[in-house]
């Protein structure tokens, strides 16, 4: 998933690399005949504007990789990206409070150890939600240990980190929907697409 508050979706589908022709016509996902480019499902949750792909790793985050230029944020954007990564690992949550800068975690990294974390800020707030919700690895515990307990859970890792991040940030995506490919559909191009 990756997540822009504050723009259209449409803008952030464009920085993206769709297609503006092709989002016009309004496809579900379900009726979408993808080709080599990543697919998506889009929509919003209010002032968020998100993008959802099925591929294992997310645009957003390969073209940071890439040419951080390109998606870094603007100040006064705020981001969130969780790029599961599943090919290569790691997994990363790569978040942007809006002050220009991206601050790229580990699934399971406490983002509160950063000097930016100060308290009241908004990297303090997803830090704590995260640690609260049992996202981040809890003393006591090694990180296997850990994530055997999470992998007993429902979701595993990505599940509580997608639920704390949903939750934390107030996104709110409709699970059915979602299921089902209602939601409309377009195809990214990153660079490796």
């Amino acid at each position: 998933m990756t997540a822009m508050r504050g723009i259209p979706v449409r803008d952030l589908l464009l920085r993206l690399g769709a297609d503006e022709q092709e989002m016009s016509r309004a496809i579900p996902y379900r009726d979408f005949h993808p080709t080599r480019k990543a697919p998506c499902m889009y929509g919003t949750s209010g002032e968020w504007a998100y993008v959802l792909e099925d591929r294992g790793s997310c645009t957003w985050c390969e073209w940071f990789f890439e040419d951080e230029a390109k998606v870094t944020p603007a100040a006064g954007e705020e981001l969130i990206c969780l790029n599961a990564n599943v090919a290569v690992n790691p997994s990363y949550l790569a978040y942007a409070l809006g002050d220009g800068n991206v601050y790229l975690n580990n699934f399971g990294d406490d983002p509160t150890y950063r000097p930016q974390a100060v308290d009241g800020s908004k990297l303090a707030a997803l830090g704590e939600g995260l640690r609260t919700a049992g996202a981040t690895c809890p003393d006591g515990y090694t990180i296997p240990q850990w994530h055997d307990l999470l992998e007993a859970q429902e979701g595993g890792l990505y599940g509580v980190v997608w639920q704390a991040v949903g939750d934390i940030l107030g996104i709110r995506i409709p699970r059915v929907d979602v299921e089902q490919g209602r939601l409309l559909a377009a195809r990214l191009t990153g660079p490796y697409t």
